[in-house]
Formats: structure tokens, C-alpha cells, sequence
């Protein structure tokens, strides 16, 4: 008898100690926790006065402004609102992020099936790279003008170079003994690219996504603070003109959550992806 008693009086501790090792793995527990933290030093600091809550306003003020639904800036035809901006935003770098990731694959492509080209268009793409997309800012509105269009090249000359040169690193470093064994079975080029390079090339090509998405956020943005007059950018530049600080700072919460989460789906996309090509 015994014995059962100390194993039924084991359980407890059992559970306990499986569920403590569920929390410490839980993600979201620990992203629920890092942003306490952040939000209770920010109080903390703005009622201690380290903060000027002028400039920094706490989170007992800006969290219900956020809410309240009176988050608009502008007059007349160009008042926008929250919502309305954080769409326009996202519609700009997924147009062009989609126009640079085809236009990459383009350029892969053309460089692995012509090795003549590799000469021409390496060069090129290794000269685009490292050009910070500010940069493009002034070319833009010159050549293009000011309006969505203009976003939308910046975010593609943004993640031109990078998804390119990513593109060709992830073909070159397939391993040559899954082509050799392709070609000797007879596979055609395309059946060469369908079973063969683009399978071995899913994790590297989210990889450079991820990378690229947080580059095309960024340069988005910045388009939109020099001269456009829509999206979260100029939300965020008309806010801090009227010193509208609540408003500059639920525009900056809302850039990192909103990147946050489009990393966790492209995350869960690229596990999705290895698990089928498994």
C-alpha cells in the first residue's frame, strides 16, 4: 500500500514539472512577457520622470488613445486613419516584393542555364546590393514622381540585389551529385528545375524572403516619410509635424507588430514547404 501512496502523491509534482516545462517553451508566453516588461519600464519611467512624457507619452495614455478610435491624421481629402494606412503600406511591399522576387528568379535562372550571362548580370546585381534604398529616393521622384508607384520601385530595387544574389548562392550550392544523377537518368531541364533544383532551394529562398521582407518594410517606410502622402510613413512624419506623439508612437508599435507577425507567417510558410518537400 505504500508504494501507491507515494506514486499518487508523485503525480503532482509530475504535472507540475511538465507544465513549468511548457511555459519555459512557450513562445508566445515569452513574447507576452518581453513585452511587459518593455511596457512596464515604459511606465515606470514616464512616472518616475526619467521619460519627458511630452515627447515619450506612457503607456496609461497611449494604449487607450490607440483604442479610442479617433486615430486620424491630415485634413480634407488627405486625412487617413490607422487602418486605412497600415493597407496601403502592406499593398505597397507586397507589389513590390512580388515584382522583385520574380524579376530575381528571372535573373537565377538566366544565370544558371547561361553562364555567359553570369558575367554580365553578377556584376551588375553585386553593384545594386549594397545601395541602401534611401538612396533611390531622389531618383524615384525624379523619374517616377511621387505616389504609390514610386513606393513600389523602392521596395523592388530594395530586394533586387539581395534576392538575386541569394537566388544564385542557393542554386550554386546544390550539391552536384543530384545533377549528375538527374542528367544520367535522362530528366529534361525542366523536369531538371521542377524535381531537382527548386526542392533544394525552398529553405534558402524563405530564408532570403524573411531577410528581403524586412529590408522592403524598411524602405517602404522611408519612402513614405520623404514625400509620399499615404501609408504608415507619412502617418507617422504628419504625426510628429503636430506633435502628435501618441500617434508617432502607436505608428511605431504598429511597424514592429505588424513585421512580427508577417515574419511568423513566412516562418510557418517555410516549415509547411520543407515538410511537403520531405
Amino acid at each position: 500500500m505504500k508504494p501507491r501512496a507515494s506514486g499518487k502523491s508523485g503525480h503532482p509534482p509530475m504535472l507540475a514539472t511538465r507544465f513549468s516545462q511548457l511555459i519555459f517553451k512557450s513562445n508566445f508566453l515569452w513574447f507576452c512577457l518581453a513585452w511587459l516588461l518593455i511596457i512596464l519600464s515604459w511606465e515606470l519611467g514616464s512616472w518616475m520622470e526619467w521619460f519627458n512624457p511630452q515627447i515619450l507619452p506612457p503607456p496609461s495614455e497611449t494604449i487607450p488613445y490607440a483604442f479610442s478610435g479617433n486615430i486620424t491624421i491630415g485634413f480634407g481629402q488627405q486625412k487617413t486613419g490607422l487602418l486605412e494606412s497600415t493597407a496601403v503600406t502592406l499593398g505597397r511591399v507586397g507589389a513590390g516584393m512580388l515584382i522583385g522576387l520574380l524579376v530575381s528568379s528571372c535573373l537565377a535562372v538566366m544565370v544558371i542555364e547561361l553562364p555567359v550571362l553570369r558575367r554580365l548580370i553578377l556584376p551588375i546585381v553585386q553593384s545594386l546590393a549594397p545601395i541602401a534604398p534611401v538612396a533611390w529616393i531622389p531618383f524615384t521622384i525624379v523619374v517616377i514622381g511621387i505616389g504609390g508607384p514610386a513606393a513600389v520601385f523602392i521596395v523592388f530595387m530594395a530586394v533586387l540585389g539581395t534576392m538575386t544574389l541569394s537566388l544564385i548562392a542557393a542554386l550554386d550550392g546544390i550539391p552536384t551529385e543530384y545533377l549528375k544523377i538527374a542528367r544520367n537518368l535522362g530528366t529534361s531541364r525542366m523536369r531538371m528545375w521542377r524535381y531537382v533544383r527548386l526542392p533544394a532551394i525552398i529553405p534558402g529562398t524563405m530564408t532570403a524572403i524573411r531577410m528581403s521582407f524586412f529590408g522592403a518594410w524598411m524602405a517602404v517606410l522611408a519612402g513614405e516619410m520623404a514625400g509620399l502622402n499615404s501609408g504608415l510613413g507619412y502617418m507617422i512624419i504628419m504625426a510628429q509635424q503636430m506633435y502628435n506623439m501618441k500617434l508617432v508612437m502607436i505608428g511605431i508599435l504598429t511597424i514592429g507588430f505588424i513585421g512580427f507577425v508577417i515574419d511568423r507567417l513566412l516562418l510557418l510558410i517555410n516549415t509547411r514547404l520543407l515538410r511537403w518537400v520531405q
